[in-house]
């Protein structure tokens, strides 16, 4: 893991220039654009339409993105405009597996939500939860299921560290889940702490950054520009994501390499 880790920063120093292309195209601004909703553009008619229609053209840019950064920090011979024609060809991919994963998610916590129901909860018109009236049997039992889907979901995004690099580097479909599960096997663990890790420095980061940007633009704008504020909040939100999105994609992609060298080193052994 500490090779990998070595890896990642050959990468990001050496095609410091492309990573940082690929990001300002596909990541940062079409998430100032999205800042920019409700906070510079008017959230009323005609301009509300665009909401779901930007919404959507965020996340295909932010996987397109992550496809063109992995497949430049797989393969040194790929520059900036191959990566994205390579990101284009697997995008559709990309967003199928990412469907299957958002339902995935929603099945780990379907137990948890029937015994939240069953214990007599309730939602808010402000969309909190209620648990005055709930019965304590449930509800323990609804909070034991919320923890063990959280420890599945953590196990299983350590077993999907190298999708994406499977689907850009295999022309692989649904096909890379399995593939990947097949490439962690043995490093779970050490991923899981990576990953662990990477959430809470990324977490306080962003934290911090945000409520410095947050007072300072606040003192530098006034109290009567509370949305350009959290315009700025946004665009700085925007740019440290996208520089976390570059570091995660890199280290993944390389993972992704010594995992499939290593295999490659064991298969005329066996």
């Amino acid at each position: 893991m500490s090779d990998v880790g070595d890896r990642t920063v050959d990468v990001l120093k050496g095609r410091a220039g492309i990573l940082a292309g690929i990001a300002l195209l596909t990541l940062v601004l079409p998430a100032i654009v999205a800042g920019a909703l409700g906070n510079v553009v008017p959230l009323t008619d005609p301009f509300v339409v665009l909401v779901p229609v930007v919404r959507f053209a965020v996340l295909a840019l932010l996987l397109l993105g992550m496809l063109a950064v992995t497949a430049v920090a797989s393969d040194p011979a790929v520059d900036q405009s191959l990566a994205l024609r390579i990101a284009v060809r697997r995008l559709p991919a990309a967003l199928g597996l990412l469907v299957a994963l958002v339902l995935m998610a929603v099945v780990l916590f379907i137990p948890a939500g029937a015994l939240l129901a069953l214990s007599g909860a309730t939602l808010t018109a402000a969309g909190t939860l209620d648990m005055t009236r709930a019965t304590s049997g449930y509800a323990a039992g609804a909070g034991l299921s919320v923890v063990l889907a959280v420890v599945l979901g953590l196990w299983f995004s350590a077993r999907i560290v190298p999708l994406f690099a499977i689907v850009v580097n295999e022309r692989r479909g649904f096909g890379a889940l399995r593939r990947s599960l097949a490439l962690t096997r043995g490093a779970t663990l050490r991923l899981i702490g990576v990953l662990i890790l990477y959430f809470l420095v990324l977490t306080v980061t962003m934290l911090a950054v945000t409520s410095v940007v947050g007072v300072v633009a606040r003192l530098v704008l006034g109290a009567e520009a509370a949305g350009a504020a959290r315009f700025v909040v946004a665009v700085a939100s925007a740019l440290l994501s996208a520089a976390a999105t570059v570091v995660q994609s890199v280290f993944y992609a390389r993972f992704y390499v010594a995992a499939f060298e290593q295999e490659q080193h064991r298969t005329p052994l066996a």
